[in-house]
Protein backbone atom coordinates (compact mmCIF):
# COMPACT_ATOMS: atom_id res chain seq x y z
CA UNK A 1 0.00 0.00 0.00
CA UNK A 2 1.56 3.30 -1.10
CA UNK A 3 1.38 6.60 0.80
CA UNK A 4 -1.71 7.86 -1.05
CA UNK A 5 -3.56 4.59 -0.49
CA UNK A 6 -2.74 4.84 3.23
CA UNK A 7 -4.16 8.37 3.32
CA UNK A 8 -7.38 7.26 1.62
CA UNK A 9 -7.62 4.32 4.01
CA UNK A 10 -7.29 6.71 6.95
CA UNK A 11 -10.25 8.71 5.59
CA UNK A 12 -12.32 5.56 5.05
CA UNK A 13 -11.70 4.29 8.57
CA UNK A 14 -12.30 7.76 9.93
CA UNK A 15 -15.78 8.02 8.44
CA UNK A 16 -16.61 4.47 9.54
CA UNK A 17 -15.83 5.65 13.07
CA UNK A 18 -17.51 9.07 13.08
CA UNK A 19 -20.47 8.48 10.75
CA UNK A 20 -23.16 9.12 13.37
CA UNK A 21 -21.25 11.90 15.09
CA UNK A 22 -20.81 13.67 11.75
CA UNK A 23 -24.47 13.46 10.75
CA UNK A 24 -27.38 11.80 12.52
CA UNK A 25 -30.28 10.00 10.87
CA UNK A 26 -32.28 13.23 11.03
CA UNK A 27 -29.41 15.06 9.23
CA UNK A 28 -28.40 16.70 12.52
CA UNK A 29 -25.67 15.89 15.07
CA UNK A 30 -22.67 18.04 14.37
CA UNK A 31 -23.95 21.68 14.46
CA UNK A 32 -21.82 22.52 11.40
CA UNK A 33 -23.37 19.78 9.27
CA UNK A 34 -26.87 20.62 10.53
CA UNK A 35 -26.40 24.18 9.32
CA UNK A 36 -25.21 22.89 5.95
CA UNK A 37 -28.48 21.08 5.19
CA UNK A 38 -30.26 24.25 4.05
CA UNK A 39 -27.18 25.30 2.09
CA UNK A 40 -27.13 21.96 0.27
CA UNK A 41 -30.81 22.36 -0.57
CA UNK A 42 -30.12 25.66 -2.28
CA UNK A 43 -27.39 24.06 -4.37
CA UNK A 44 -29.65 21.13 -5.33
CA UNK A 45 -32.48 23.52 -6.24
CA UNK A 46 -30.12 25.44 -8.51
CA UNK A 47 -28.87 22.25 -10.14
CA UNK A 48 -32.48 21.22 -10.77
CA UNK A 49 -32.93 24.25 -13.03
CA UNK A 50 -30.16 22.89 -15.30
CA UNK A 51 -31.34 19.28 -15.63
CA UNK A 52 -34.43 17.46 -16.86
CA UNK A 53 -36.54 15.40 -14.45
CA UNK A 54 -35.22 11.86 -14.31
CA UNK A 55 -31.65 12.91 -15.12
CA UNK A 56 -28.96 10.49 -13.96
CA UNK A 57 -26.92 12.01 -11.13
CA UNK A 58 -23.88 10.56 -9.38
CA UNK A 59 -23.35 11.72 -5.79
CA UNK A 60 -19.62 11.10 -5.48
CA UNK A 61 -18.65 10.70 -1.83
CA UNK A 62 -22.28 10.49 -0.75
CA UNK A 63 -21.68 9.61 2.89
CA UNK A 64 -24.82 8.42 4.68
CA UNK A 65 -27.01 9.83 1.91
CA UNK A 66 -27.98 12.94 3.90
CA UNK A 67 -28.59 15.52 2.88
CA UNK A 68 -27.41 15.59 -0.75
CA UNK A 69 -28.52 12.17 -2.06
CA UNK A 70 -31.87 12.53 -0.32
CA UNK A 71 -32.40 16.03 -1.72
CA UNK A 72 -31.34 15.00 -5.23
CA UNK A 73 -33.76 12.06 -5.13
CA UNK A 74 -36.57 14.30 -3.90
CA UNK A 75 -35.84 16.62 -6.84
CA UNK A 76 -36.80 13.79 -9.20
CA UNK A 77 -33.35 12.60 -10.31
CA UNK A 78 -32.22 9.01 -10.75
CA UNK A 79 -29.42 9.08 -8.18
CA UNK A 80 -26.46 6.79 -7.62
CA UNK A 81 -24.44 7.40 -4.47
CA UNK A 82 -20.86 6.21 -4.16
CA UNK A 83 -18.75 6.07 -1.02
CA UNK A 84 -15.99 3.82 0.33
CA UNK A 85 -17.10 3.86 3.97
CA UNK A 86 -19.09 0.72 4.64
CA UNK A 87 -20.83 2.30 7.62
CA UNK A 88 -21.85 5.32 5.55
CA UNK A 89 -23.12 3.20 2.65
CA UNK A 90 -25.08 0.86 4.93
CA UNK A 91 -26.76 3.86 6.51
CA UNK A 92 -27.42 5.46 3.10
CA UNK A 93 -29.19 2.35 1.82
CA UNK A 94 -31.49 2.50 4.83
CA UNK A 95 -32.00 6.28 4.92
CA UNK A 96 -32.48 6.86 1.16
CA UNK A 97 -33.99 3.64 -0.26
CA UNK A 98 -35.02 5.34 -3.51
CA UNK A 99 -31.38 5.79 -4.58
CA UNK A 100 -28.84 3.24 -5.75
CA UNK A 101 -25.61 2.94 -3.77
CA UNK A 102 -22.15 1.63 -4.55
CA UNK A 103 -19.46 0.90 -1.96
CA UNK A 104 -16.21 1.76 -3.73
CA UNK A 105 -13.16 4.01 -3.71
CA UNK A 106 -13.80 6.81 -6.20
CA UNK A 107 -10.09 6.85 -7.07
CA UNK A 108 -10.21 3.30 -8.47
CA UNK A 109 -13.89 2.94 -9.46
CA UNK A 110 -14.90 3.36 -13.10
CA UNK A 111 -17.98 3.15 -15.31
CA UNK A 112 -18.82 3.51 -18.98
CA UNK A 113 -18.61 6.85 -20.79
CA UNK A 114 -21.69 9.06 -20.73
CA UNK A 115 -23.29 7.26 -17.78
CA UNK A 116 -24.46 10.41 -16.01
CA UNK A 117 -26.01 13.80 -16.73
CA UNK A 118 -24.45 15.33 -13.61
CA UNK A 119 -21.90 14.52 -10.93
CA UNK A 120 -22.20 16.14 -7.52
CA UNK A 121 -19.29 15.92 -5.06
CA UNK A 122 -19.65 17.95 -1.88
CA UNK A 123 -16.75 17.95 0.60
CA UNK A 124 -15.37 14.65 -0.73
CA UNK A 125 -12.67 15.51 -3.27
CA UNK A 126 -10.81 17.48 -0.60
CA UNK A 127 -10.15 14.23 1.32
CA UNK A 128 -8.27 12.70 -1.63
CA UNK A 129 -4.53 13.16 -2.18
CA UNK A 130 -3.91 15.74 -4.90
CA UNK A 131 -2.02 13.19 -6.98
CA UNK A 132 -5.26 11.18 -7.18
CA UNK A 133 -7.55 14.15 -7.79
CA UNK A 134 -6.22 15.23 -11.17
CA UNK A 135 -6.77 11.89 -12.98
CA UNK A 136 -10.13 11.55 -11.22
CA UNK A 137 -11.34 14.80 -12.79
CA UNK A 138 -10.58 13.41 -16.24
CA UNK A 139 -12.53 10.24 -15.45
CA UNK A 140 -15.47 12.28 -14.16
CA UNK A 141 -15.51 14.15 -17.47
CA UNK A 142 -15.70 10.82 -19.29
CA UNK A 143 -18.52 9.56 -17.07
CA UNK A 144 -20.62 12.57 -18.06
CA UNK A 145 -22.58 12.95 -21.27
CA UNK A 146 -21.57 15.86 -23.55
CA UNK A 147 -22.74 19.02 -21.81
CA UNK A 148 -23.01 17.21 -18.50
CA UNK A 149 -22.53 19.13 -15.26
CA UNK A 150 -20.08 18.79 -12.38
CA UNK A 151 -20.97 20.56 -9.13
CA UNK A 152 -18.20 20.18 -6.56
CA UNK A 153 -16.64 21.60 -3.43
CA UNK A 154 -12.90 22.13 -3.87
CA UNK A 155 -10.22 24.08 -2.02
CA UNK A 156 -10.24 27.85 -1.78
CA UNK A 157 -6.64 27.97 -0.57
CA UNK A 158 -4.00 25.25 -0.72
CA UNK A 159 -3.72 23.11 2.40
CA UNK A 160 -2.78 19.55 3.31
CA UNK A 161 -2.77 17.83 6.67
CA UNK A 162 -4.12 15.24 9.10
CA UNK A 163 -6.03 16.37 12.18
CA UNK A 164 -8.39 14.94 14.77
CA UNK A 165 -11.96 15.28 13.54
CA UNK A 166 -14.81 14.34 15.87
CA UNK A 167 -12.51 11.87 17.62
CA UNK A 168 -10.84 10.21 14.62
CA UNK A 169 -7.79 11.15 12.55
CA UNK A 170 -8.81 12.67 9.20
CA UNK A 171 -6.83 13.68 6.12
CA UNK A 172 -7.43 16.66 3.84
CA UNK A 173 -5.60 17.76 0.70
CA UNK A 174 -6.59 20.60 -1.60
CA UNK A 175 -5.14 23.11 -3.99
CA UNK A 176 -6.33 26.69 -4.46
CA UNK A 177 -9.36 27.47 -6.59
CA UNK A 178 -7.42 28.78 -9.59
CA UNK A 179 -5.45 25.55 -9.74
CA UNK A 180 -8.69 23.55 -9.75
CA UNK A 181 -10.12 25.68 -12.55
CA UNK A 182 -7.01 24.95 -14.59
CA UNK A 183 -7.23 21.24 -13.90
CA UNK A 184 -10.90 21.21 -14.88
CA UNK A 185 -10.13 22.92 -18.19
CA UNK A 186 -7.31 20.46 -18.88
CA UNK A 187 -9.68 17.58 -18.06
CA UNK A 188 -12.28 18.54 -20.66
CA UNK A 189 -14.53 20.86 -18.66
CA UNK A 190 -15.55 24.45 -19.22
CA UNK A 191 -15.86 26.09 -15.77
CA UNK A 192 -19.06 28.15 -15.53
CA UNK A 193 -18.63 29.82 -12.14
CA UNK A 194 -17.00 29.50 -8.73
CA UNK A 195 -18.24 30.80 -5.37
CA UNK A 196 -16.52 31.14 -2.03
CA UNK A 197 -18.37 29.17 0.67
CA UNK A 198 -17.51 30.65 4.05
CA UNK A 199 -17.12 28.27 6.99
CA UNK A 200 -16.02 29.88 10.23
CA UNK A 201 -12.76 31.73 9.71
CA UNK A 202 -12.10 30.03 6.37
CA UNK A 203 -14.00 28.25 3.64
CA UNK A 204 -13.98 26.31 0.41
CA UNK A 205 -15.01 26.94 -3.19
CA UNK A 206 -18.12 25.63 -4.92
CA UNK A 207 -17.51 25.21 -8.65
CA UNK A 208 -19.80 24.37 -11.52
CA UNK A 209 -18.35 23.13 -14.80
CA UNK A 210 -19.73 21.56 -17.96
CA UNK A 211 -18.14 18.93 -20.18
CA UNK A 212 -17.10 20.55 -23.43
Amino acid sequence: MDANQRRRELVRKGYDAISHAYRGDDSRSNPATAESTARYQGWVDELATMLDPGSRVLDLGCGCGLPATSQLTAAGFAVTGLDFSRVQIDRARSLVPAANFIEADMVTWDTKAGSFDAVVSLYALIHIPLADQRPLLSRIARWLRPGGVLLAIVGHGAWSGTEDYLGAPMFWDHADTETYLGWLTESGFRPQWQRFVREGDGGHALVLARVV
